[in-house]
């Protein structure tokens, strides 16, 4: 890997460590990361074209190769190489203030993801369609499978009525957004990550991670949440991207495709009344802060 870094972008690191799909070394006062790239080359070019546009950005920085292409071809894989300053940490004021995204970029559909409704039907139709291949394989997804089902329609629902009751308010302009946060390594800030969406997405997804992780306390969700100035359309669909179970279905994608073993939905599963209670806070802390649509069975009245 030494002889390729040097061929493709004329850096030499004396000392260079893979992990998972990536390789990263230290040089100078950064970290470089060399990502094999798993996204369709369309998508690739939407994020060169946003990433040009923008004035002001986190992201870690697209390093391009000698030819002057972001892509290289290593060993048969599309690879990128990124960097980013060694002690940069999350700041969650990117999340409060997102990069909102320019006119520029309005046609950019790859990386548009702000159509939730259709994103999420789509998956859920998928799950529904393989439950007879699953149930003999893997029975504890097919034992469980219904339920994250039903909060997945639950909250296809609640968006569809947010969007139909506060048409009047949809007027959000799009921010850069992440697929997922992870604030475990440095994927919030790793370009590969970026969707355009809803700046509720980045703080359900967030308010998901601290779940997951079991690193929240309610004083901290009650700053976060009161920190948030939104309109009622996007406390709504902050209940509604909440609502939709993506941590057990990324699990669950990830034990179908084996590279999980089952065992490992237990810890979602041992946590559902939890996440239920979760919700239910989330939920009645934002309608007392600005009333939202009703959800009978998170309202605490």
């Amino acid at each position: 890997m030494k002889n390729t870094l040097f061929y493709y972008y004329h850096i030499t690191s004396d000392k260079i460590i893979k992990k998972d799909n990536y390789y990263y070394f230290y040089l100078d006062n950064y970290i470089y990361y060399l990502y094999q790239v798993n996204r369709p080359l369309e998508y690739i070019d939407e994020l060169i074209m946003l990433t040009r546009v923008l004035t002001y950005s986190n992201f870690m920085m697209i390093i391009f190769n000698i030819n002057r292409e972001v892509l290289s071809i290593i060993n048969g894989h599309y690879y990128i190489l990124l960097r980013i300053v060694k002690n940069n940490k999350f700041n969650i004021n990117d999340i409060y203030n997102p990069i909102y995204c320019p006119k520029e970029a309005s046609n950019l559909k790859l990386l548009d993801h702000s159509h939730w409704n259709n994103l999420w039907s789509s998956k859920i139709d998928y799950f529904e369609y393989q439950k007879d291949y699953i149930k003999m394989k893997y029975r504890t997804l097919y034992q469980t499978l219904d339920y994250f089902i039903g909060l997945g329609e639950t909250a296809i629902s609640y968006f569809n009525a947010t969007n139909s009751y506060l048409s009047k308010e949809f007027t959000d302009t799009l921010v850069v957004s992440r697929r997922r946060v992870n604030l475990d390594d440095l994927s919030f800030y790793n370009p590969l990550n970026i969707v355009i969406d809803n700046k509720a997405r980045d703080s359900a997804e967030y308010l998901k991670y601290l779940f997951i992780t079991d690193n929240y306390t309610y004083d901290f969700l009650d700053d976060f949440l009161t920190n948030l100035n939104y309109s009622t359309h996007q406390y709504g669909l902050l209940i509604s991207r909440l609502l939709f179970p993506s941590h057990y279905f990324d699990i669950y994608e990830k034990i179908i495709n084996e590279s999980l073993k089952e065992k490992e939905i237990i810890k979602v599963l041992n946590r559902t009344d939890e996440y239920e209670k979760f919700l239910k806070y989330i939920y009645n802390f934002i309608n007392k802060k600005k009333p939202i649509l009703k959800i009978d069975w998170l309202d605490s009245n």
